[in-house]
């Protein structure tokens, strides 16, 4: 929890059904960070969870397209970043108190991190680095 955020690191989770897992169990509206790559994705295994939980979908990685295409006109939000570091101060700019930031990239990203340990640890840091001021939106 960060100023009133819950910041959570599901960076194990390489498919996009152990994201469903994770979207099911969050009780509060949700910014989700999803990882990208080449490969294709069935997004229907998440689409009616996005739907009723995701306010936002940031995307990083090289291949925002599969996602975008898919699932950017359910939510209230969308963004592509390049970085993950982008892409969490993306995230932190869109949450209010009360929400959860959800890091679930549901693919492997061995192009930029060496496992799904070294990707967690890269977000865990970036959270920690996060400067928050007094007056976040209600």
């Amino acid at each position: 929890l960060k100023d009133q955020v819950e910041w959570i690191n599901d960076s194990k989770s390489t498919t996009l059904a152990s994201t469903a897992y994770a979207l099911e169990v969050i009780q509060k509206p949700i910014i989700w960070i999803a990882g990208t790559n080449d490969s294709k994705r069935d997004f229907s295994v998440v689409e009616k969870l996005i739907r009723m939980k995701v306010c936002k979908i940031i995307c990083y990685g090289k291949f925002d397209t599969s996602i975008k295409y898919s699932l950017s006109s359910v939510v209230d939000g969308y963004a592509y970043k390049n970085e993950l570091s982008d892409a969490v101060e993306i995230a932190k700019q869109w949450s209010h108190k009360g929400y959860a930031v959800l890091f679930s990239p549901g693919c492997s990203s061995y192009e930029k991190f060496d496992d799904y340990k070294d990707r967690g640890n890269e977000f865990i840091n970036l959270v920690n680095q996060l400067k928050y001021t007094a007056n976040l939106p209600l």
